[in-house]
């Protein structure tokens, strides 16, 4: 890694920006007094995060910021860039607990900005950084803000004349130990800000715990109101499963119920709707009357027929006494004619007693059956007539043929008028007949009617009384959604989730369960007076005082480890520290023994007590109770400077010359420097006082250190301009403002014959 650059702009007497470019060992910085020299070396302890307005010769950020020439304004910020080449990755981030994380850019540029109202910020390549983080980084390749690597002018015995203390901060600075002190400082104020913690955090447990005991004895109380509330849980959760399976089973059945009711009740409407109207029977009043008309006439025809029967009944009396006498009187007539005439007698007997029983009938159907004899008869009569032989003629008296065609006539009127009397009485007896089942089936449909009425009425009757188990069901559902409802508000949605997995019990006492729940409610509310505000601030106070146990318990943890880690740090401090003094002194021997052709010059590490500010009465009492063994802590490192020249017995400091303390001081910072060689080493007229054996030799060293780290060197003396590989001119412009100028190695060497 090598310094490659340095850009300057706004910065004390830089009003426009001048780059240094560093690509030489040895790079030497030259010009009249005044010209601005020194505030080249300035910027890089500006741009390096020094903080002391006094190292950089100024009283306020103000003063580092170009405050205008004769032509130049006055500027509002001051700015300078420092470049390092880092392809070999050597700048890194320090992590705690694991490896350095490496920068991974192949150039570092670190810029410092001041304003003009005092605030300053860092950046790390165009990015805002913080100043540890930039120390940090500087750090990791030796470079720090102190005068070890920087060396300003008048400073060059100021390490012989700082304290000891001032002498251990340079070495822990060159050392890379600054690093150490941050950490340390930084667990400090943690294990400060720790332990002011623990104490906020014990005050308030110690203020929290008569309170809890307080709340404990009120949560004991509560306990019983929380056991009877989990009982009535429990009674409810089966209470309440069963009761809404039952109103359910119940709803199922009065809906069943009320819809076959119902639908019975449409049905028989539906039936009663078809069935007649109750009819009256007087429209078959007057065909029955009509046809009683046709029949009365009809009989009185009839009558007029039997009168004339009865007439002709006689005339065939008549006829047969005449025939009973014509056959005495002619009792020679042949045989067959005798048969004949009495075959004649026979059938007119059973004409006149036909013709009686005609006269006599009771009935249409025995009146029909005599005119069916009666005209079998006269056919039997046309057949005797037809075989009476010529000769017996005359004895046959013509009046039988008159009657038997009267007969004839009267018998075909009677047939005609007992057809007559047949239509008459069937329509008669059809109306009749129509009339009765008239009235068998308006009976029928009444009986039907009032049937199907009061079935209606038992189904009404019915809905009535499903009506009054609706109400009843309506009720009880009510409560039980008002339990429900009162359930799920005192338990919570829990409640619920339970509820519905829960099963139903089967053959279960509803009404115990119910007096066993009003019960367990009367006893919850005997404790509502203490209810769950004091469980819930009883827990949230149980849980904030466990919080701030494990507060206690994880802070304690955090001192432990801040205070081993504090003890490791300082031991790693303190190892590292005393063999680096080792190791300068090697040097700081070999350096002192060049300058001064002999003698020796070693570094002693010393104890100090520390300076105490003024404690307060809190901080005496604890420090009062504070192990005495722990009193090493009051003791600090320093460094003693120890000289022994050649050829004289001068051993203290103060004895020695202006040019033997700038000899010393500066073999001690090259001794220094060789320990953790930095990147460059800048030089600000450490050579002034020398003379000319003493700058020969310092110009060695020169060439020698160039082998380790880049050197800017400030300086009027041209032995040391002579080692330079580069010179860089400083001069003032007519602005009022630096200006820089290089000159090559050549003219450099002139310049310096």
């Amino acid at each position: 890694m090598r310094l490659k650059h340095i850009e300057i702009s706004g910065f004390k007497s830089f009003a426009k920006k001048a780059t240094l470019t560093f690509t030489a060992p040895v790079t030497c910085v030259v010009g009249p007094n005044g010209s601005g020299k020194s505030n080249v070396v300035e910027s890089f302890r500006f741009v390096l995060g020094e903080q002391s307005m006094k190292s950089m010769r100024g009283k306020s950020g103000a003063d580092l910021i170009f405050r205008g020439g004769n032509n130049a304004p006055k500027l509002s910020r001051a700015a300078v860039s420092i470049t390092f080449d880092n392809t070999d990755k050597v700048f890194s981030f320090n992590t705690e607990g694991t490896s350095n994380a490496p920068v991974l850019f192949d150039e570092v540029t670190f810029t410092r900005e001041l304003f003009a109202d005092g605030t300053s910020r860092y950046l790390m390549n165009g990015t805002e950084i913080r100043l540890k983080q930039m120390v940090e980084l500087l750090s990791s390749v030796n470079i720090g803000t102190s005068s070890h690597h920087i060396i300003s002018q008048g400073e060059a015995d100021g390490i012989l004349r700082a304290s000891a203390r001032d002498r251990r901060e340079m070495l822990e600075d060159a050392l890379g130990l600054k690093v150490y002190h941050f950490r340390i400082k930084e667990s400090e104020n943690k294990l400060a800000k720790s332990t002011e913690t623990l104490k906020e955090v014990q005050s308030l447990r110690r203020e929290l715990a008569p309170h809890l005991n307080f709340l404990k004895k009120q949560v004991e109380k509560v306990e019983k109101g929380r056991a009877i509330r989990e009982e009535l849980e429990g009674l409810l959760v089966q209470y309440l499963a069963t009761e809404r399976a039952n109103l359910r089973d119940e709803d199922n059945r009065l809906a069943q119920a009320h819809s076959l009711i119902a639908n019975k009740k449409s049905q028989l409407e539906a039936v009663l709707e078809t069935l007649p109207e109750e009819t009256s029977h007087d429209s078959t009043a007057g065909e029955r009357s009509a046809f009683a008309s046709q029949l009365q006439v009809i009989r009185e025809k009839r009558r007029g027929v039997e009168a004339r029967i009865s007439r002709l009944e006689g005339m065939v009396e008549a006829q047969r006494q005449m025939l009973i006498a014509q056959t005495k009187q002619q009792q020679h007539v042949a045989k067959a004619i005798t048969f004949e005439a009495d075959e004649y007698h026979t059938l007119l007997n059973d004409l006149e007693v036909l013709l009686r029983n005609i006269r006599e009938a009771q009935s249409l159907e025995t009146t029909k059956t005599f005119v069916q004899k009666i005209e079998h008869i006269l056919t039997q009569l046309k057949n005797r007539e037809e075989k009476i032989p010529v000769q017996a003629a005359p004895v046959i008296d013509t009046g039988i043929h008159d009657t038997a065609l009267e007969l004839e006539d009267l018998e075909r009127e009677l047939k005609a008028l007992i057809g007559q009397e047949e239509s008459v009485q069937r329509q008669l007896q059809a109306a009749e007949q129509q009339r009765e089942s008239a009235m068998l089936a308006t009976q029928e449909a009444t009986r039907k009617r009032y049937e199907i009425i009061g079935e209606i009425k038992q189904c009404e009757a019915e809905l009535q009384i499903l009506a009054v188990s609706k109400s009843a069901f309506m009720e009880r559902k009510a409560a039980v959604d008002t339990e429900l409802k009162e359930s799920g508000f005192l338990f919570g949605p829990s409640f619920l989730h339970t509820l519905e997995s829960t099963q139903p019990v089967p053959q279960f006492d509803i009404h115990t369960q119910k007096r066993n729940i009003d019960r367990l409610k009367i006893r919850l509310d005997e404790h509502a007076g203490i209810g769950n505000e004091v469980v819930t601030e009883y827990e949230s106070t149980v849980e904030r005082d466990a919080f701030l146990a494990r507060e206690v318990t994880d802070i304690e943890a955090s001192i432990r480890n801040l205070e081993t880690l504090i003890i490791d740090l300082k031991r790693v401090l303190d190892e590292q520290f005393t063999s680096g003094v080792k190791v300068i002194n090697e040097r700081f021997g070999d350096f002192f023994k060049t300058m001064f052709g002999g003698g020796n010059a070693f570094l002693s590490i010393t104890l100090e007590k520390k300076r105490r500010r003024r404690m307060t009465e809190e901080e005496e009492i604890e420090a009062a109770g504070e192990d005495p063994e722990q009193d090493e802590d009051q003791f600090e490192r320093g460094i003693e400077v120890h000289v022994n020249l050649p050829e004289k017995k001068v051993k203290e400091l103060n004895m020695l010359s202006g040019g033997e303390r700038s000899l010393v001081s500066i073999a001690l910072l090259f001794a220094i420097s060789q320990v953790n060689p930095p990147p460059f080493l800048v030089l600000d007229e450490t050579d002034a006082a020398l003379d000319e054996a003493n700058s020969r030799r310092y110009g060695d060293m020169i060439e020698l250190l160039a082998e380790y780290s880049q050197l800017i060197v400030v300086t009027h003396n041209r032995e040391t301009m002579s080692r330079a590989s580069v010179l860089y001119g400083v001069t003032l412009g007519t602005d009022g403002g630096s200006k820089l100028l290089s000159i090559k190695f050549d003219e450099a060497v002139k310049v310096a014959k």
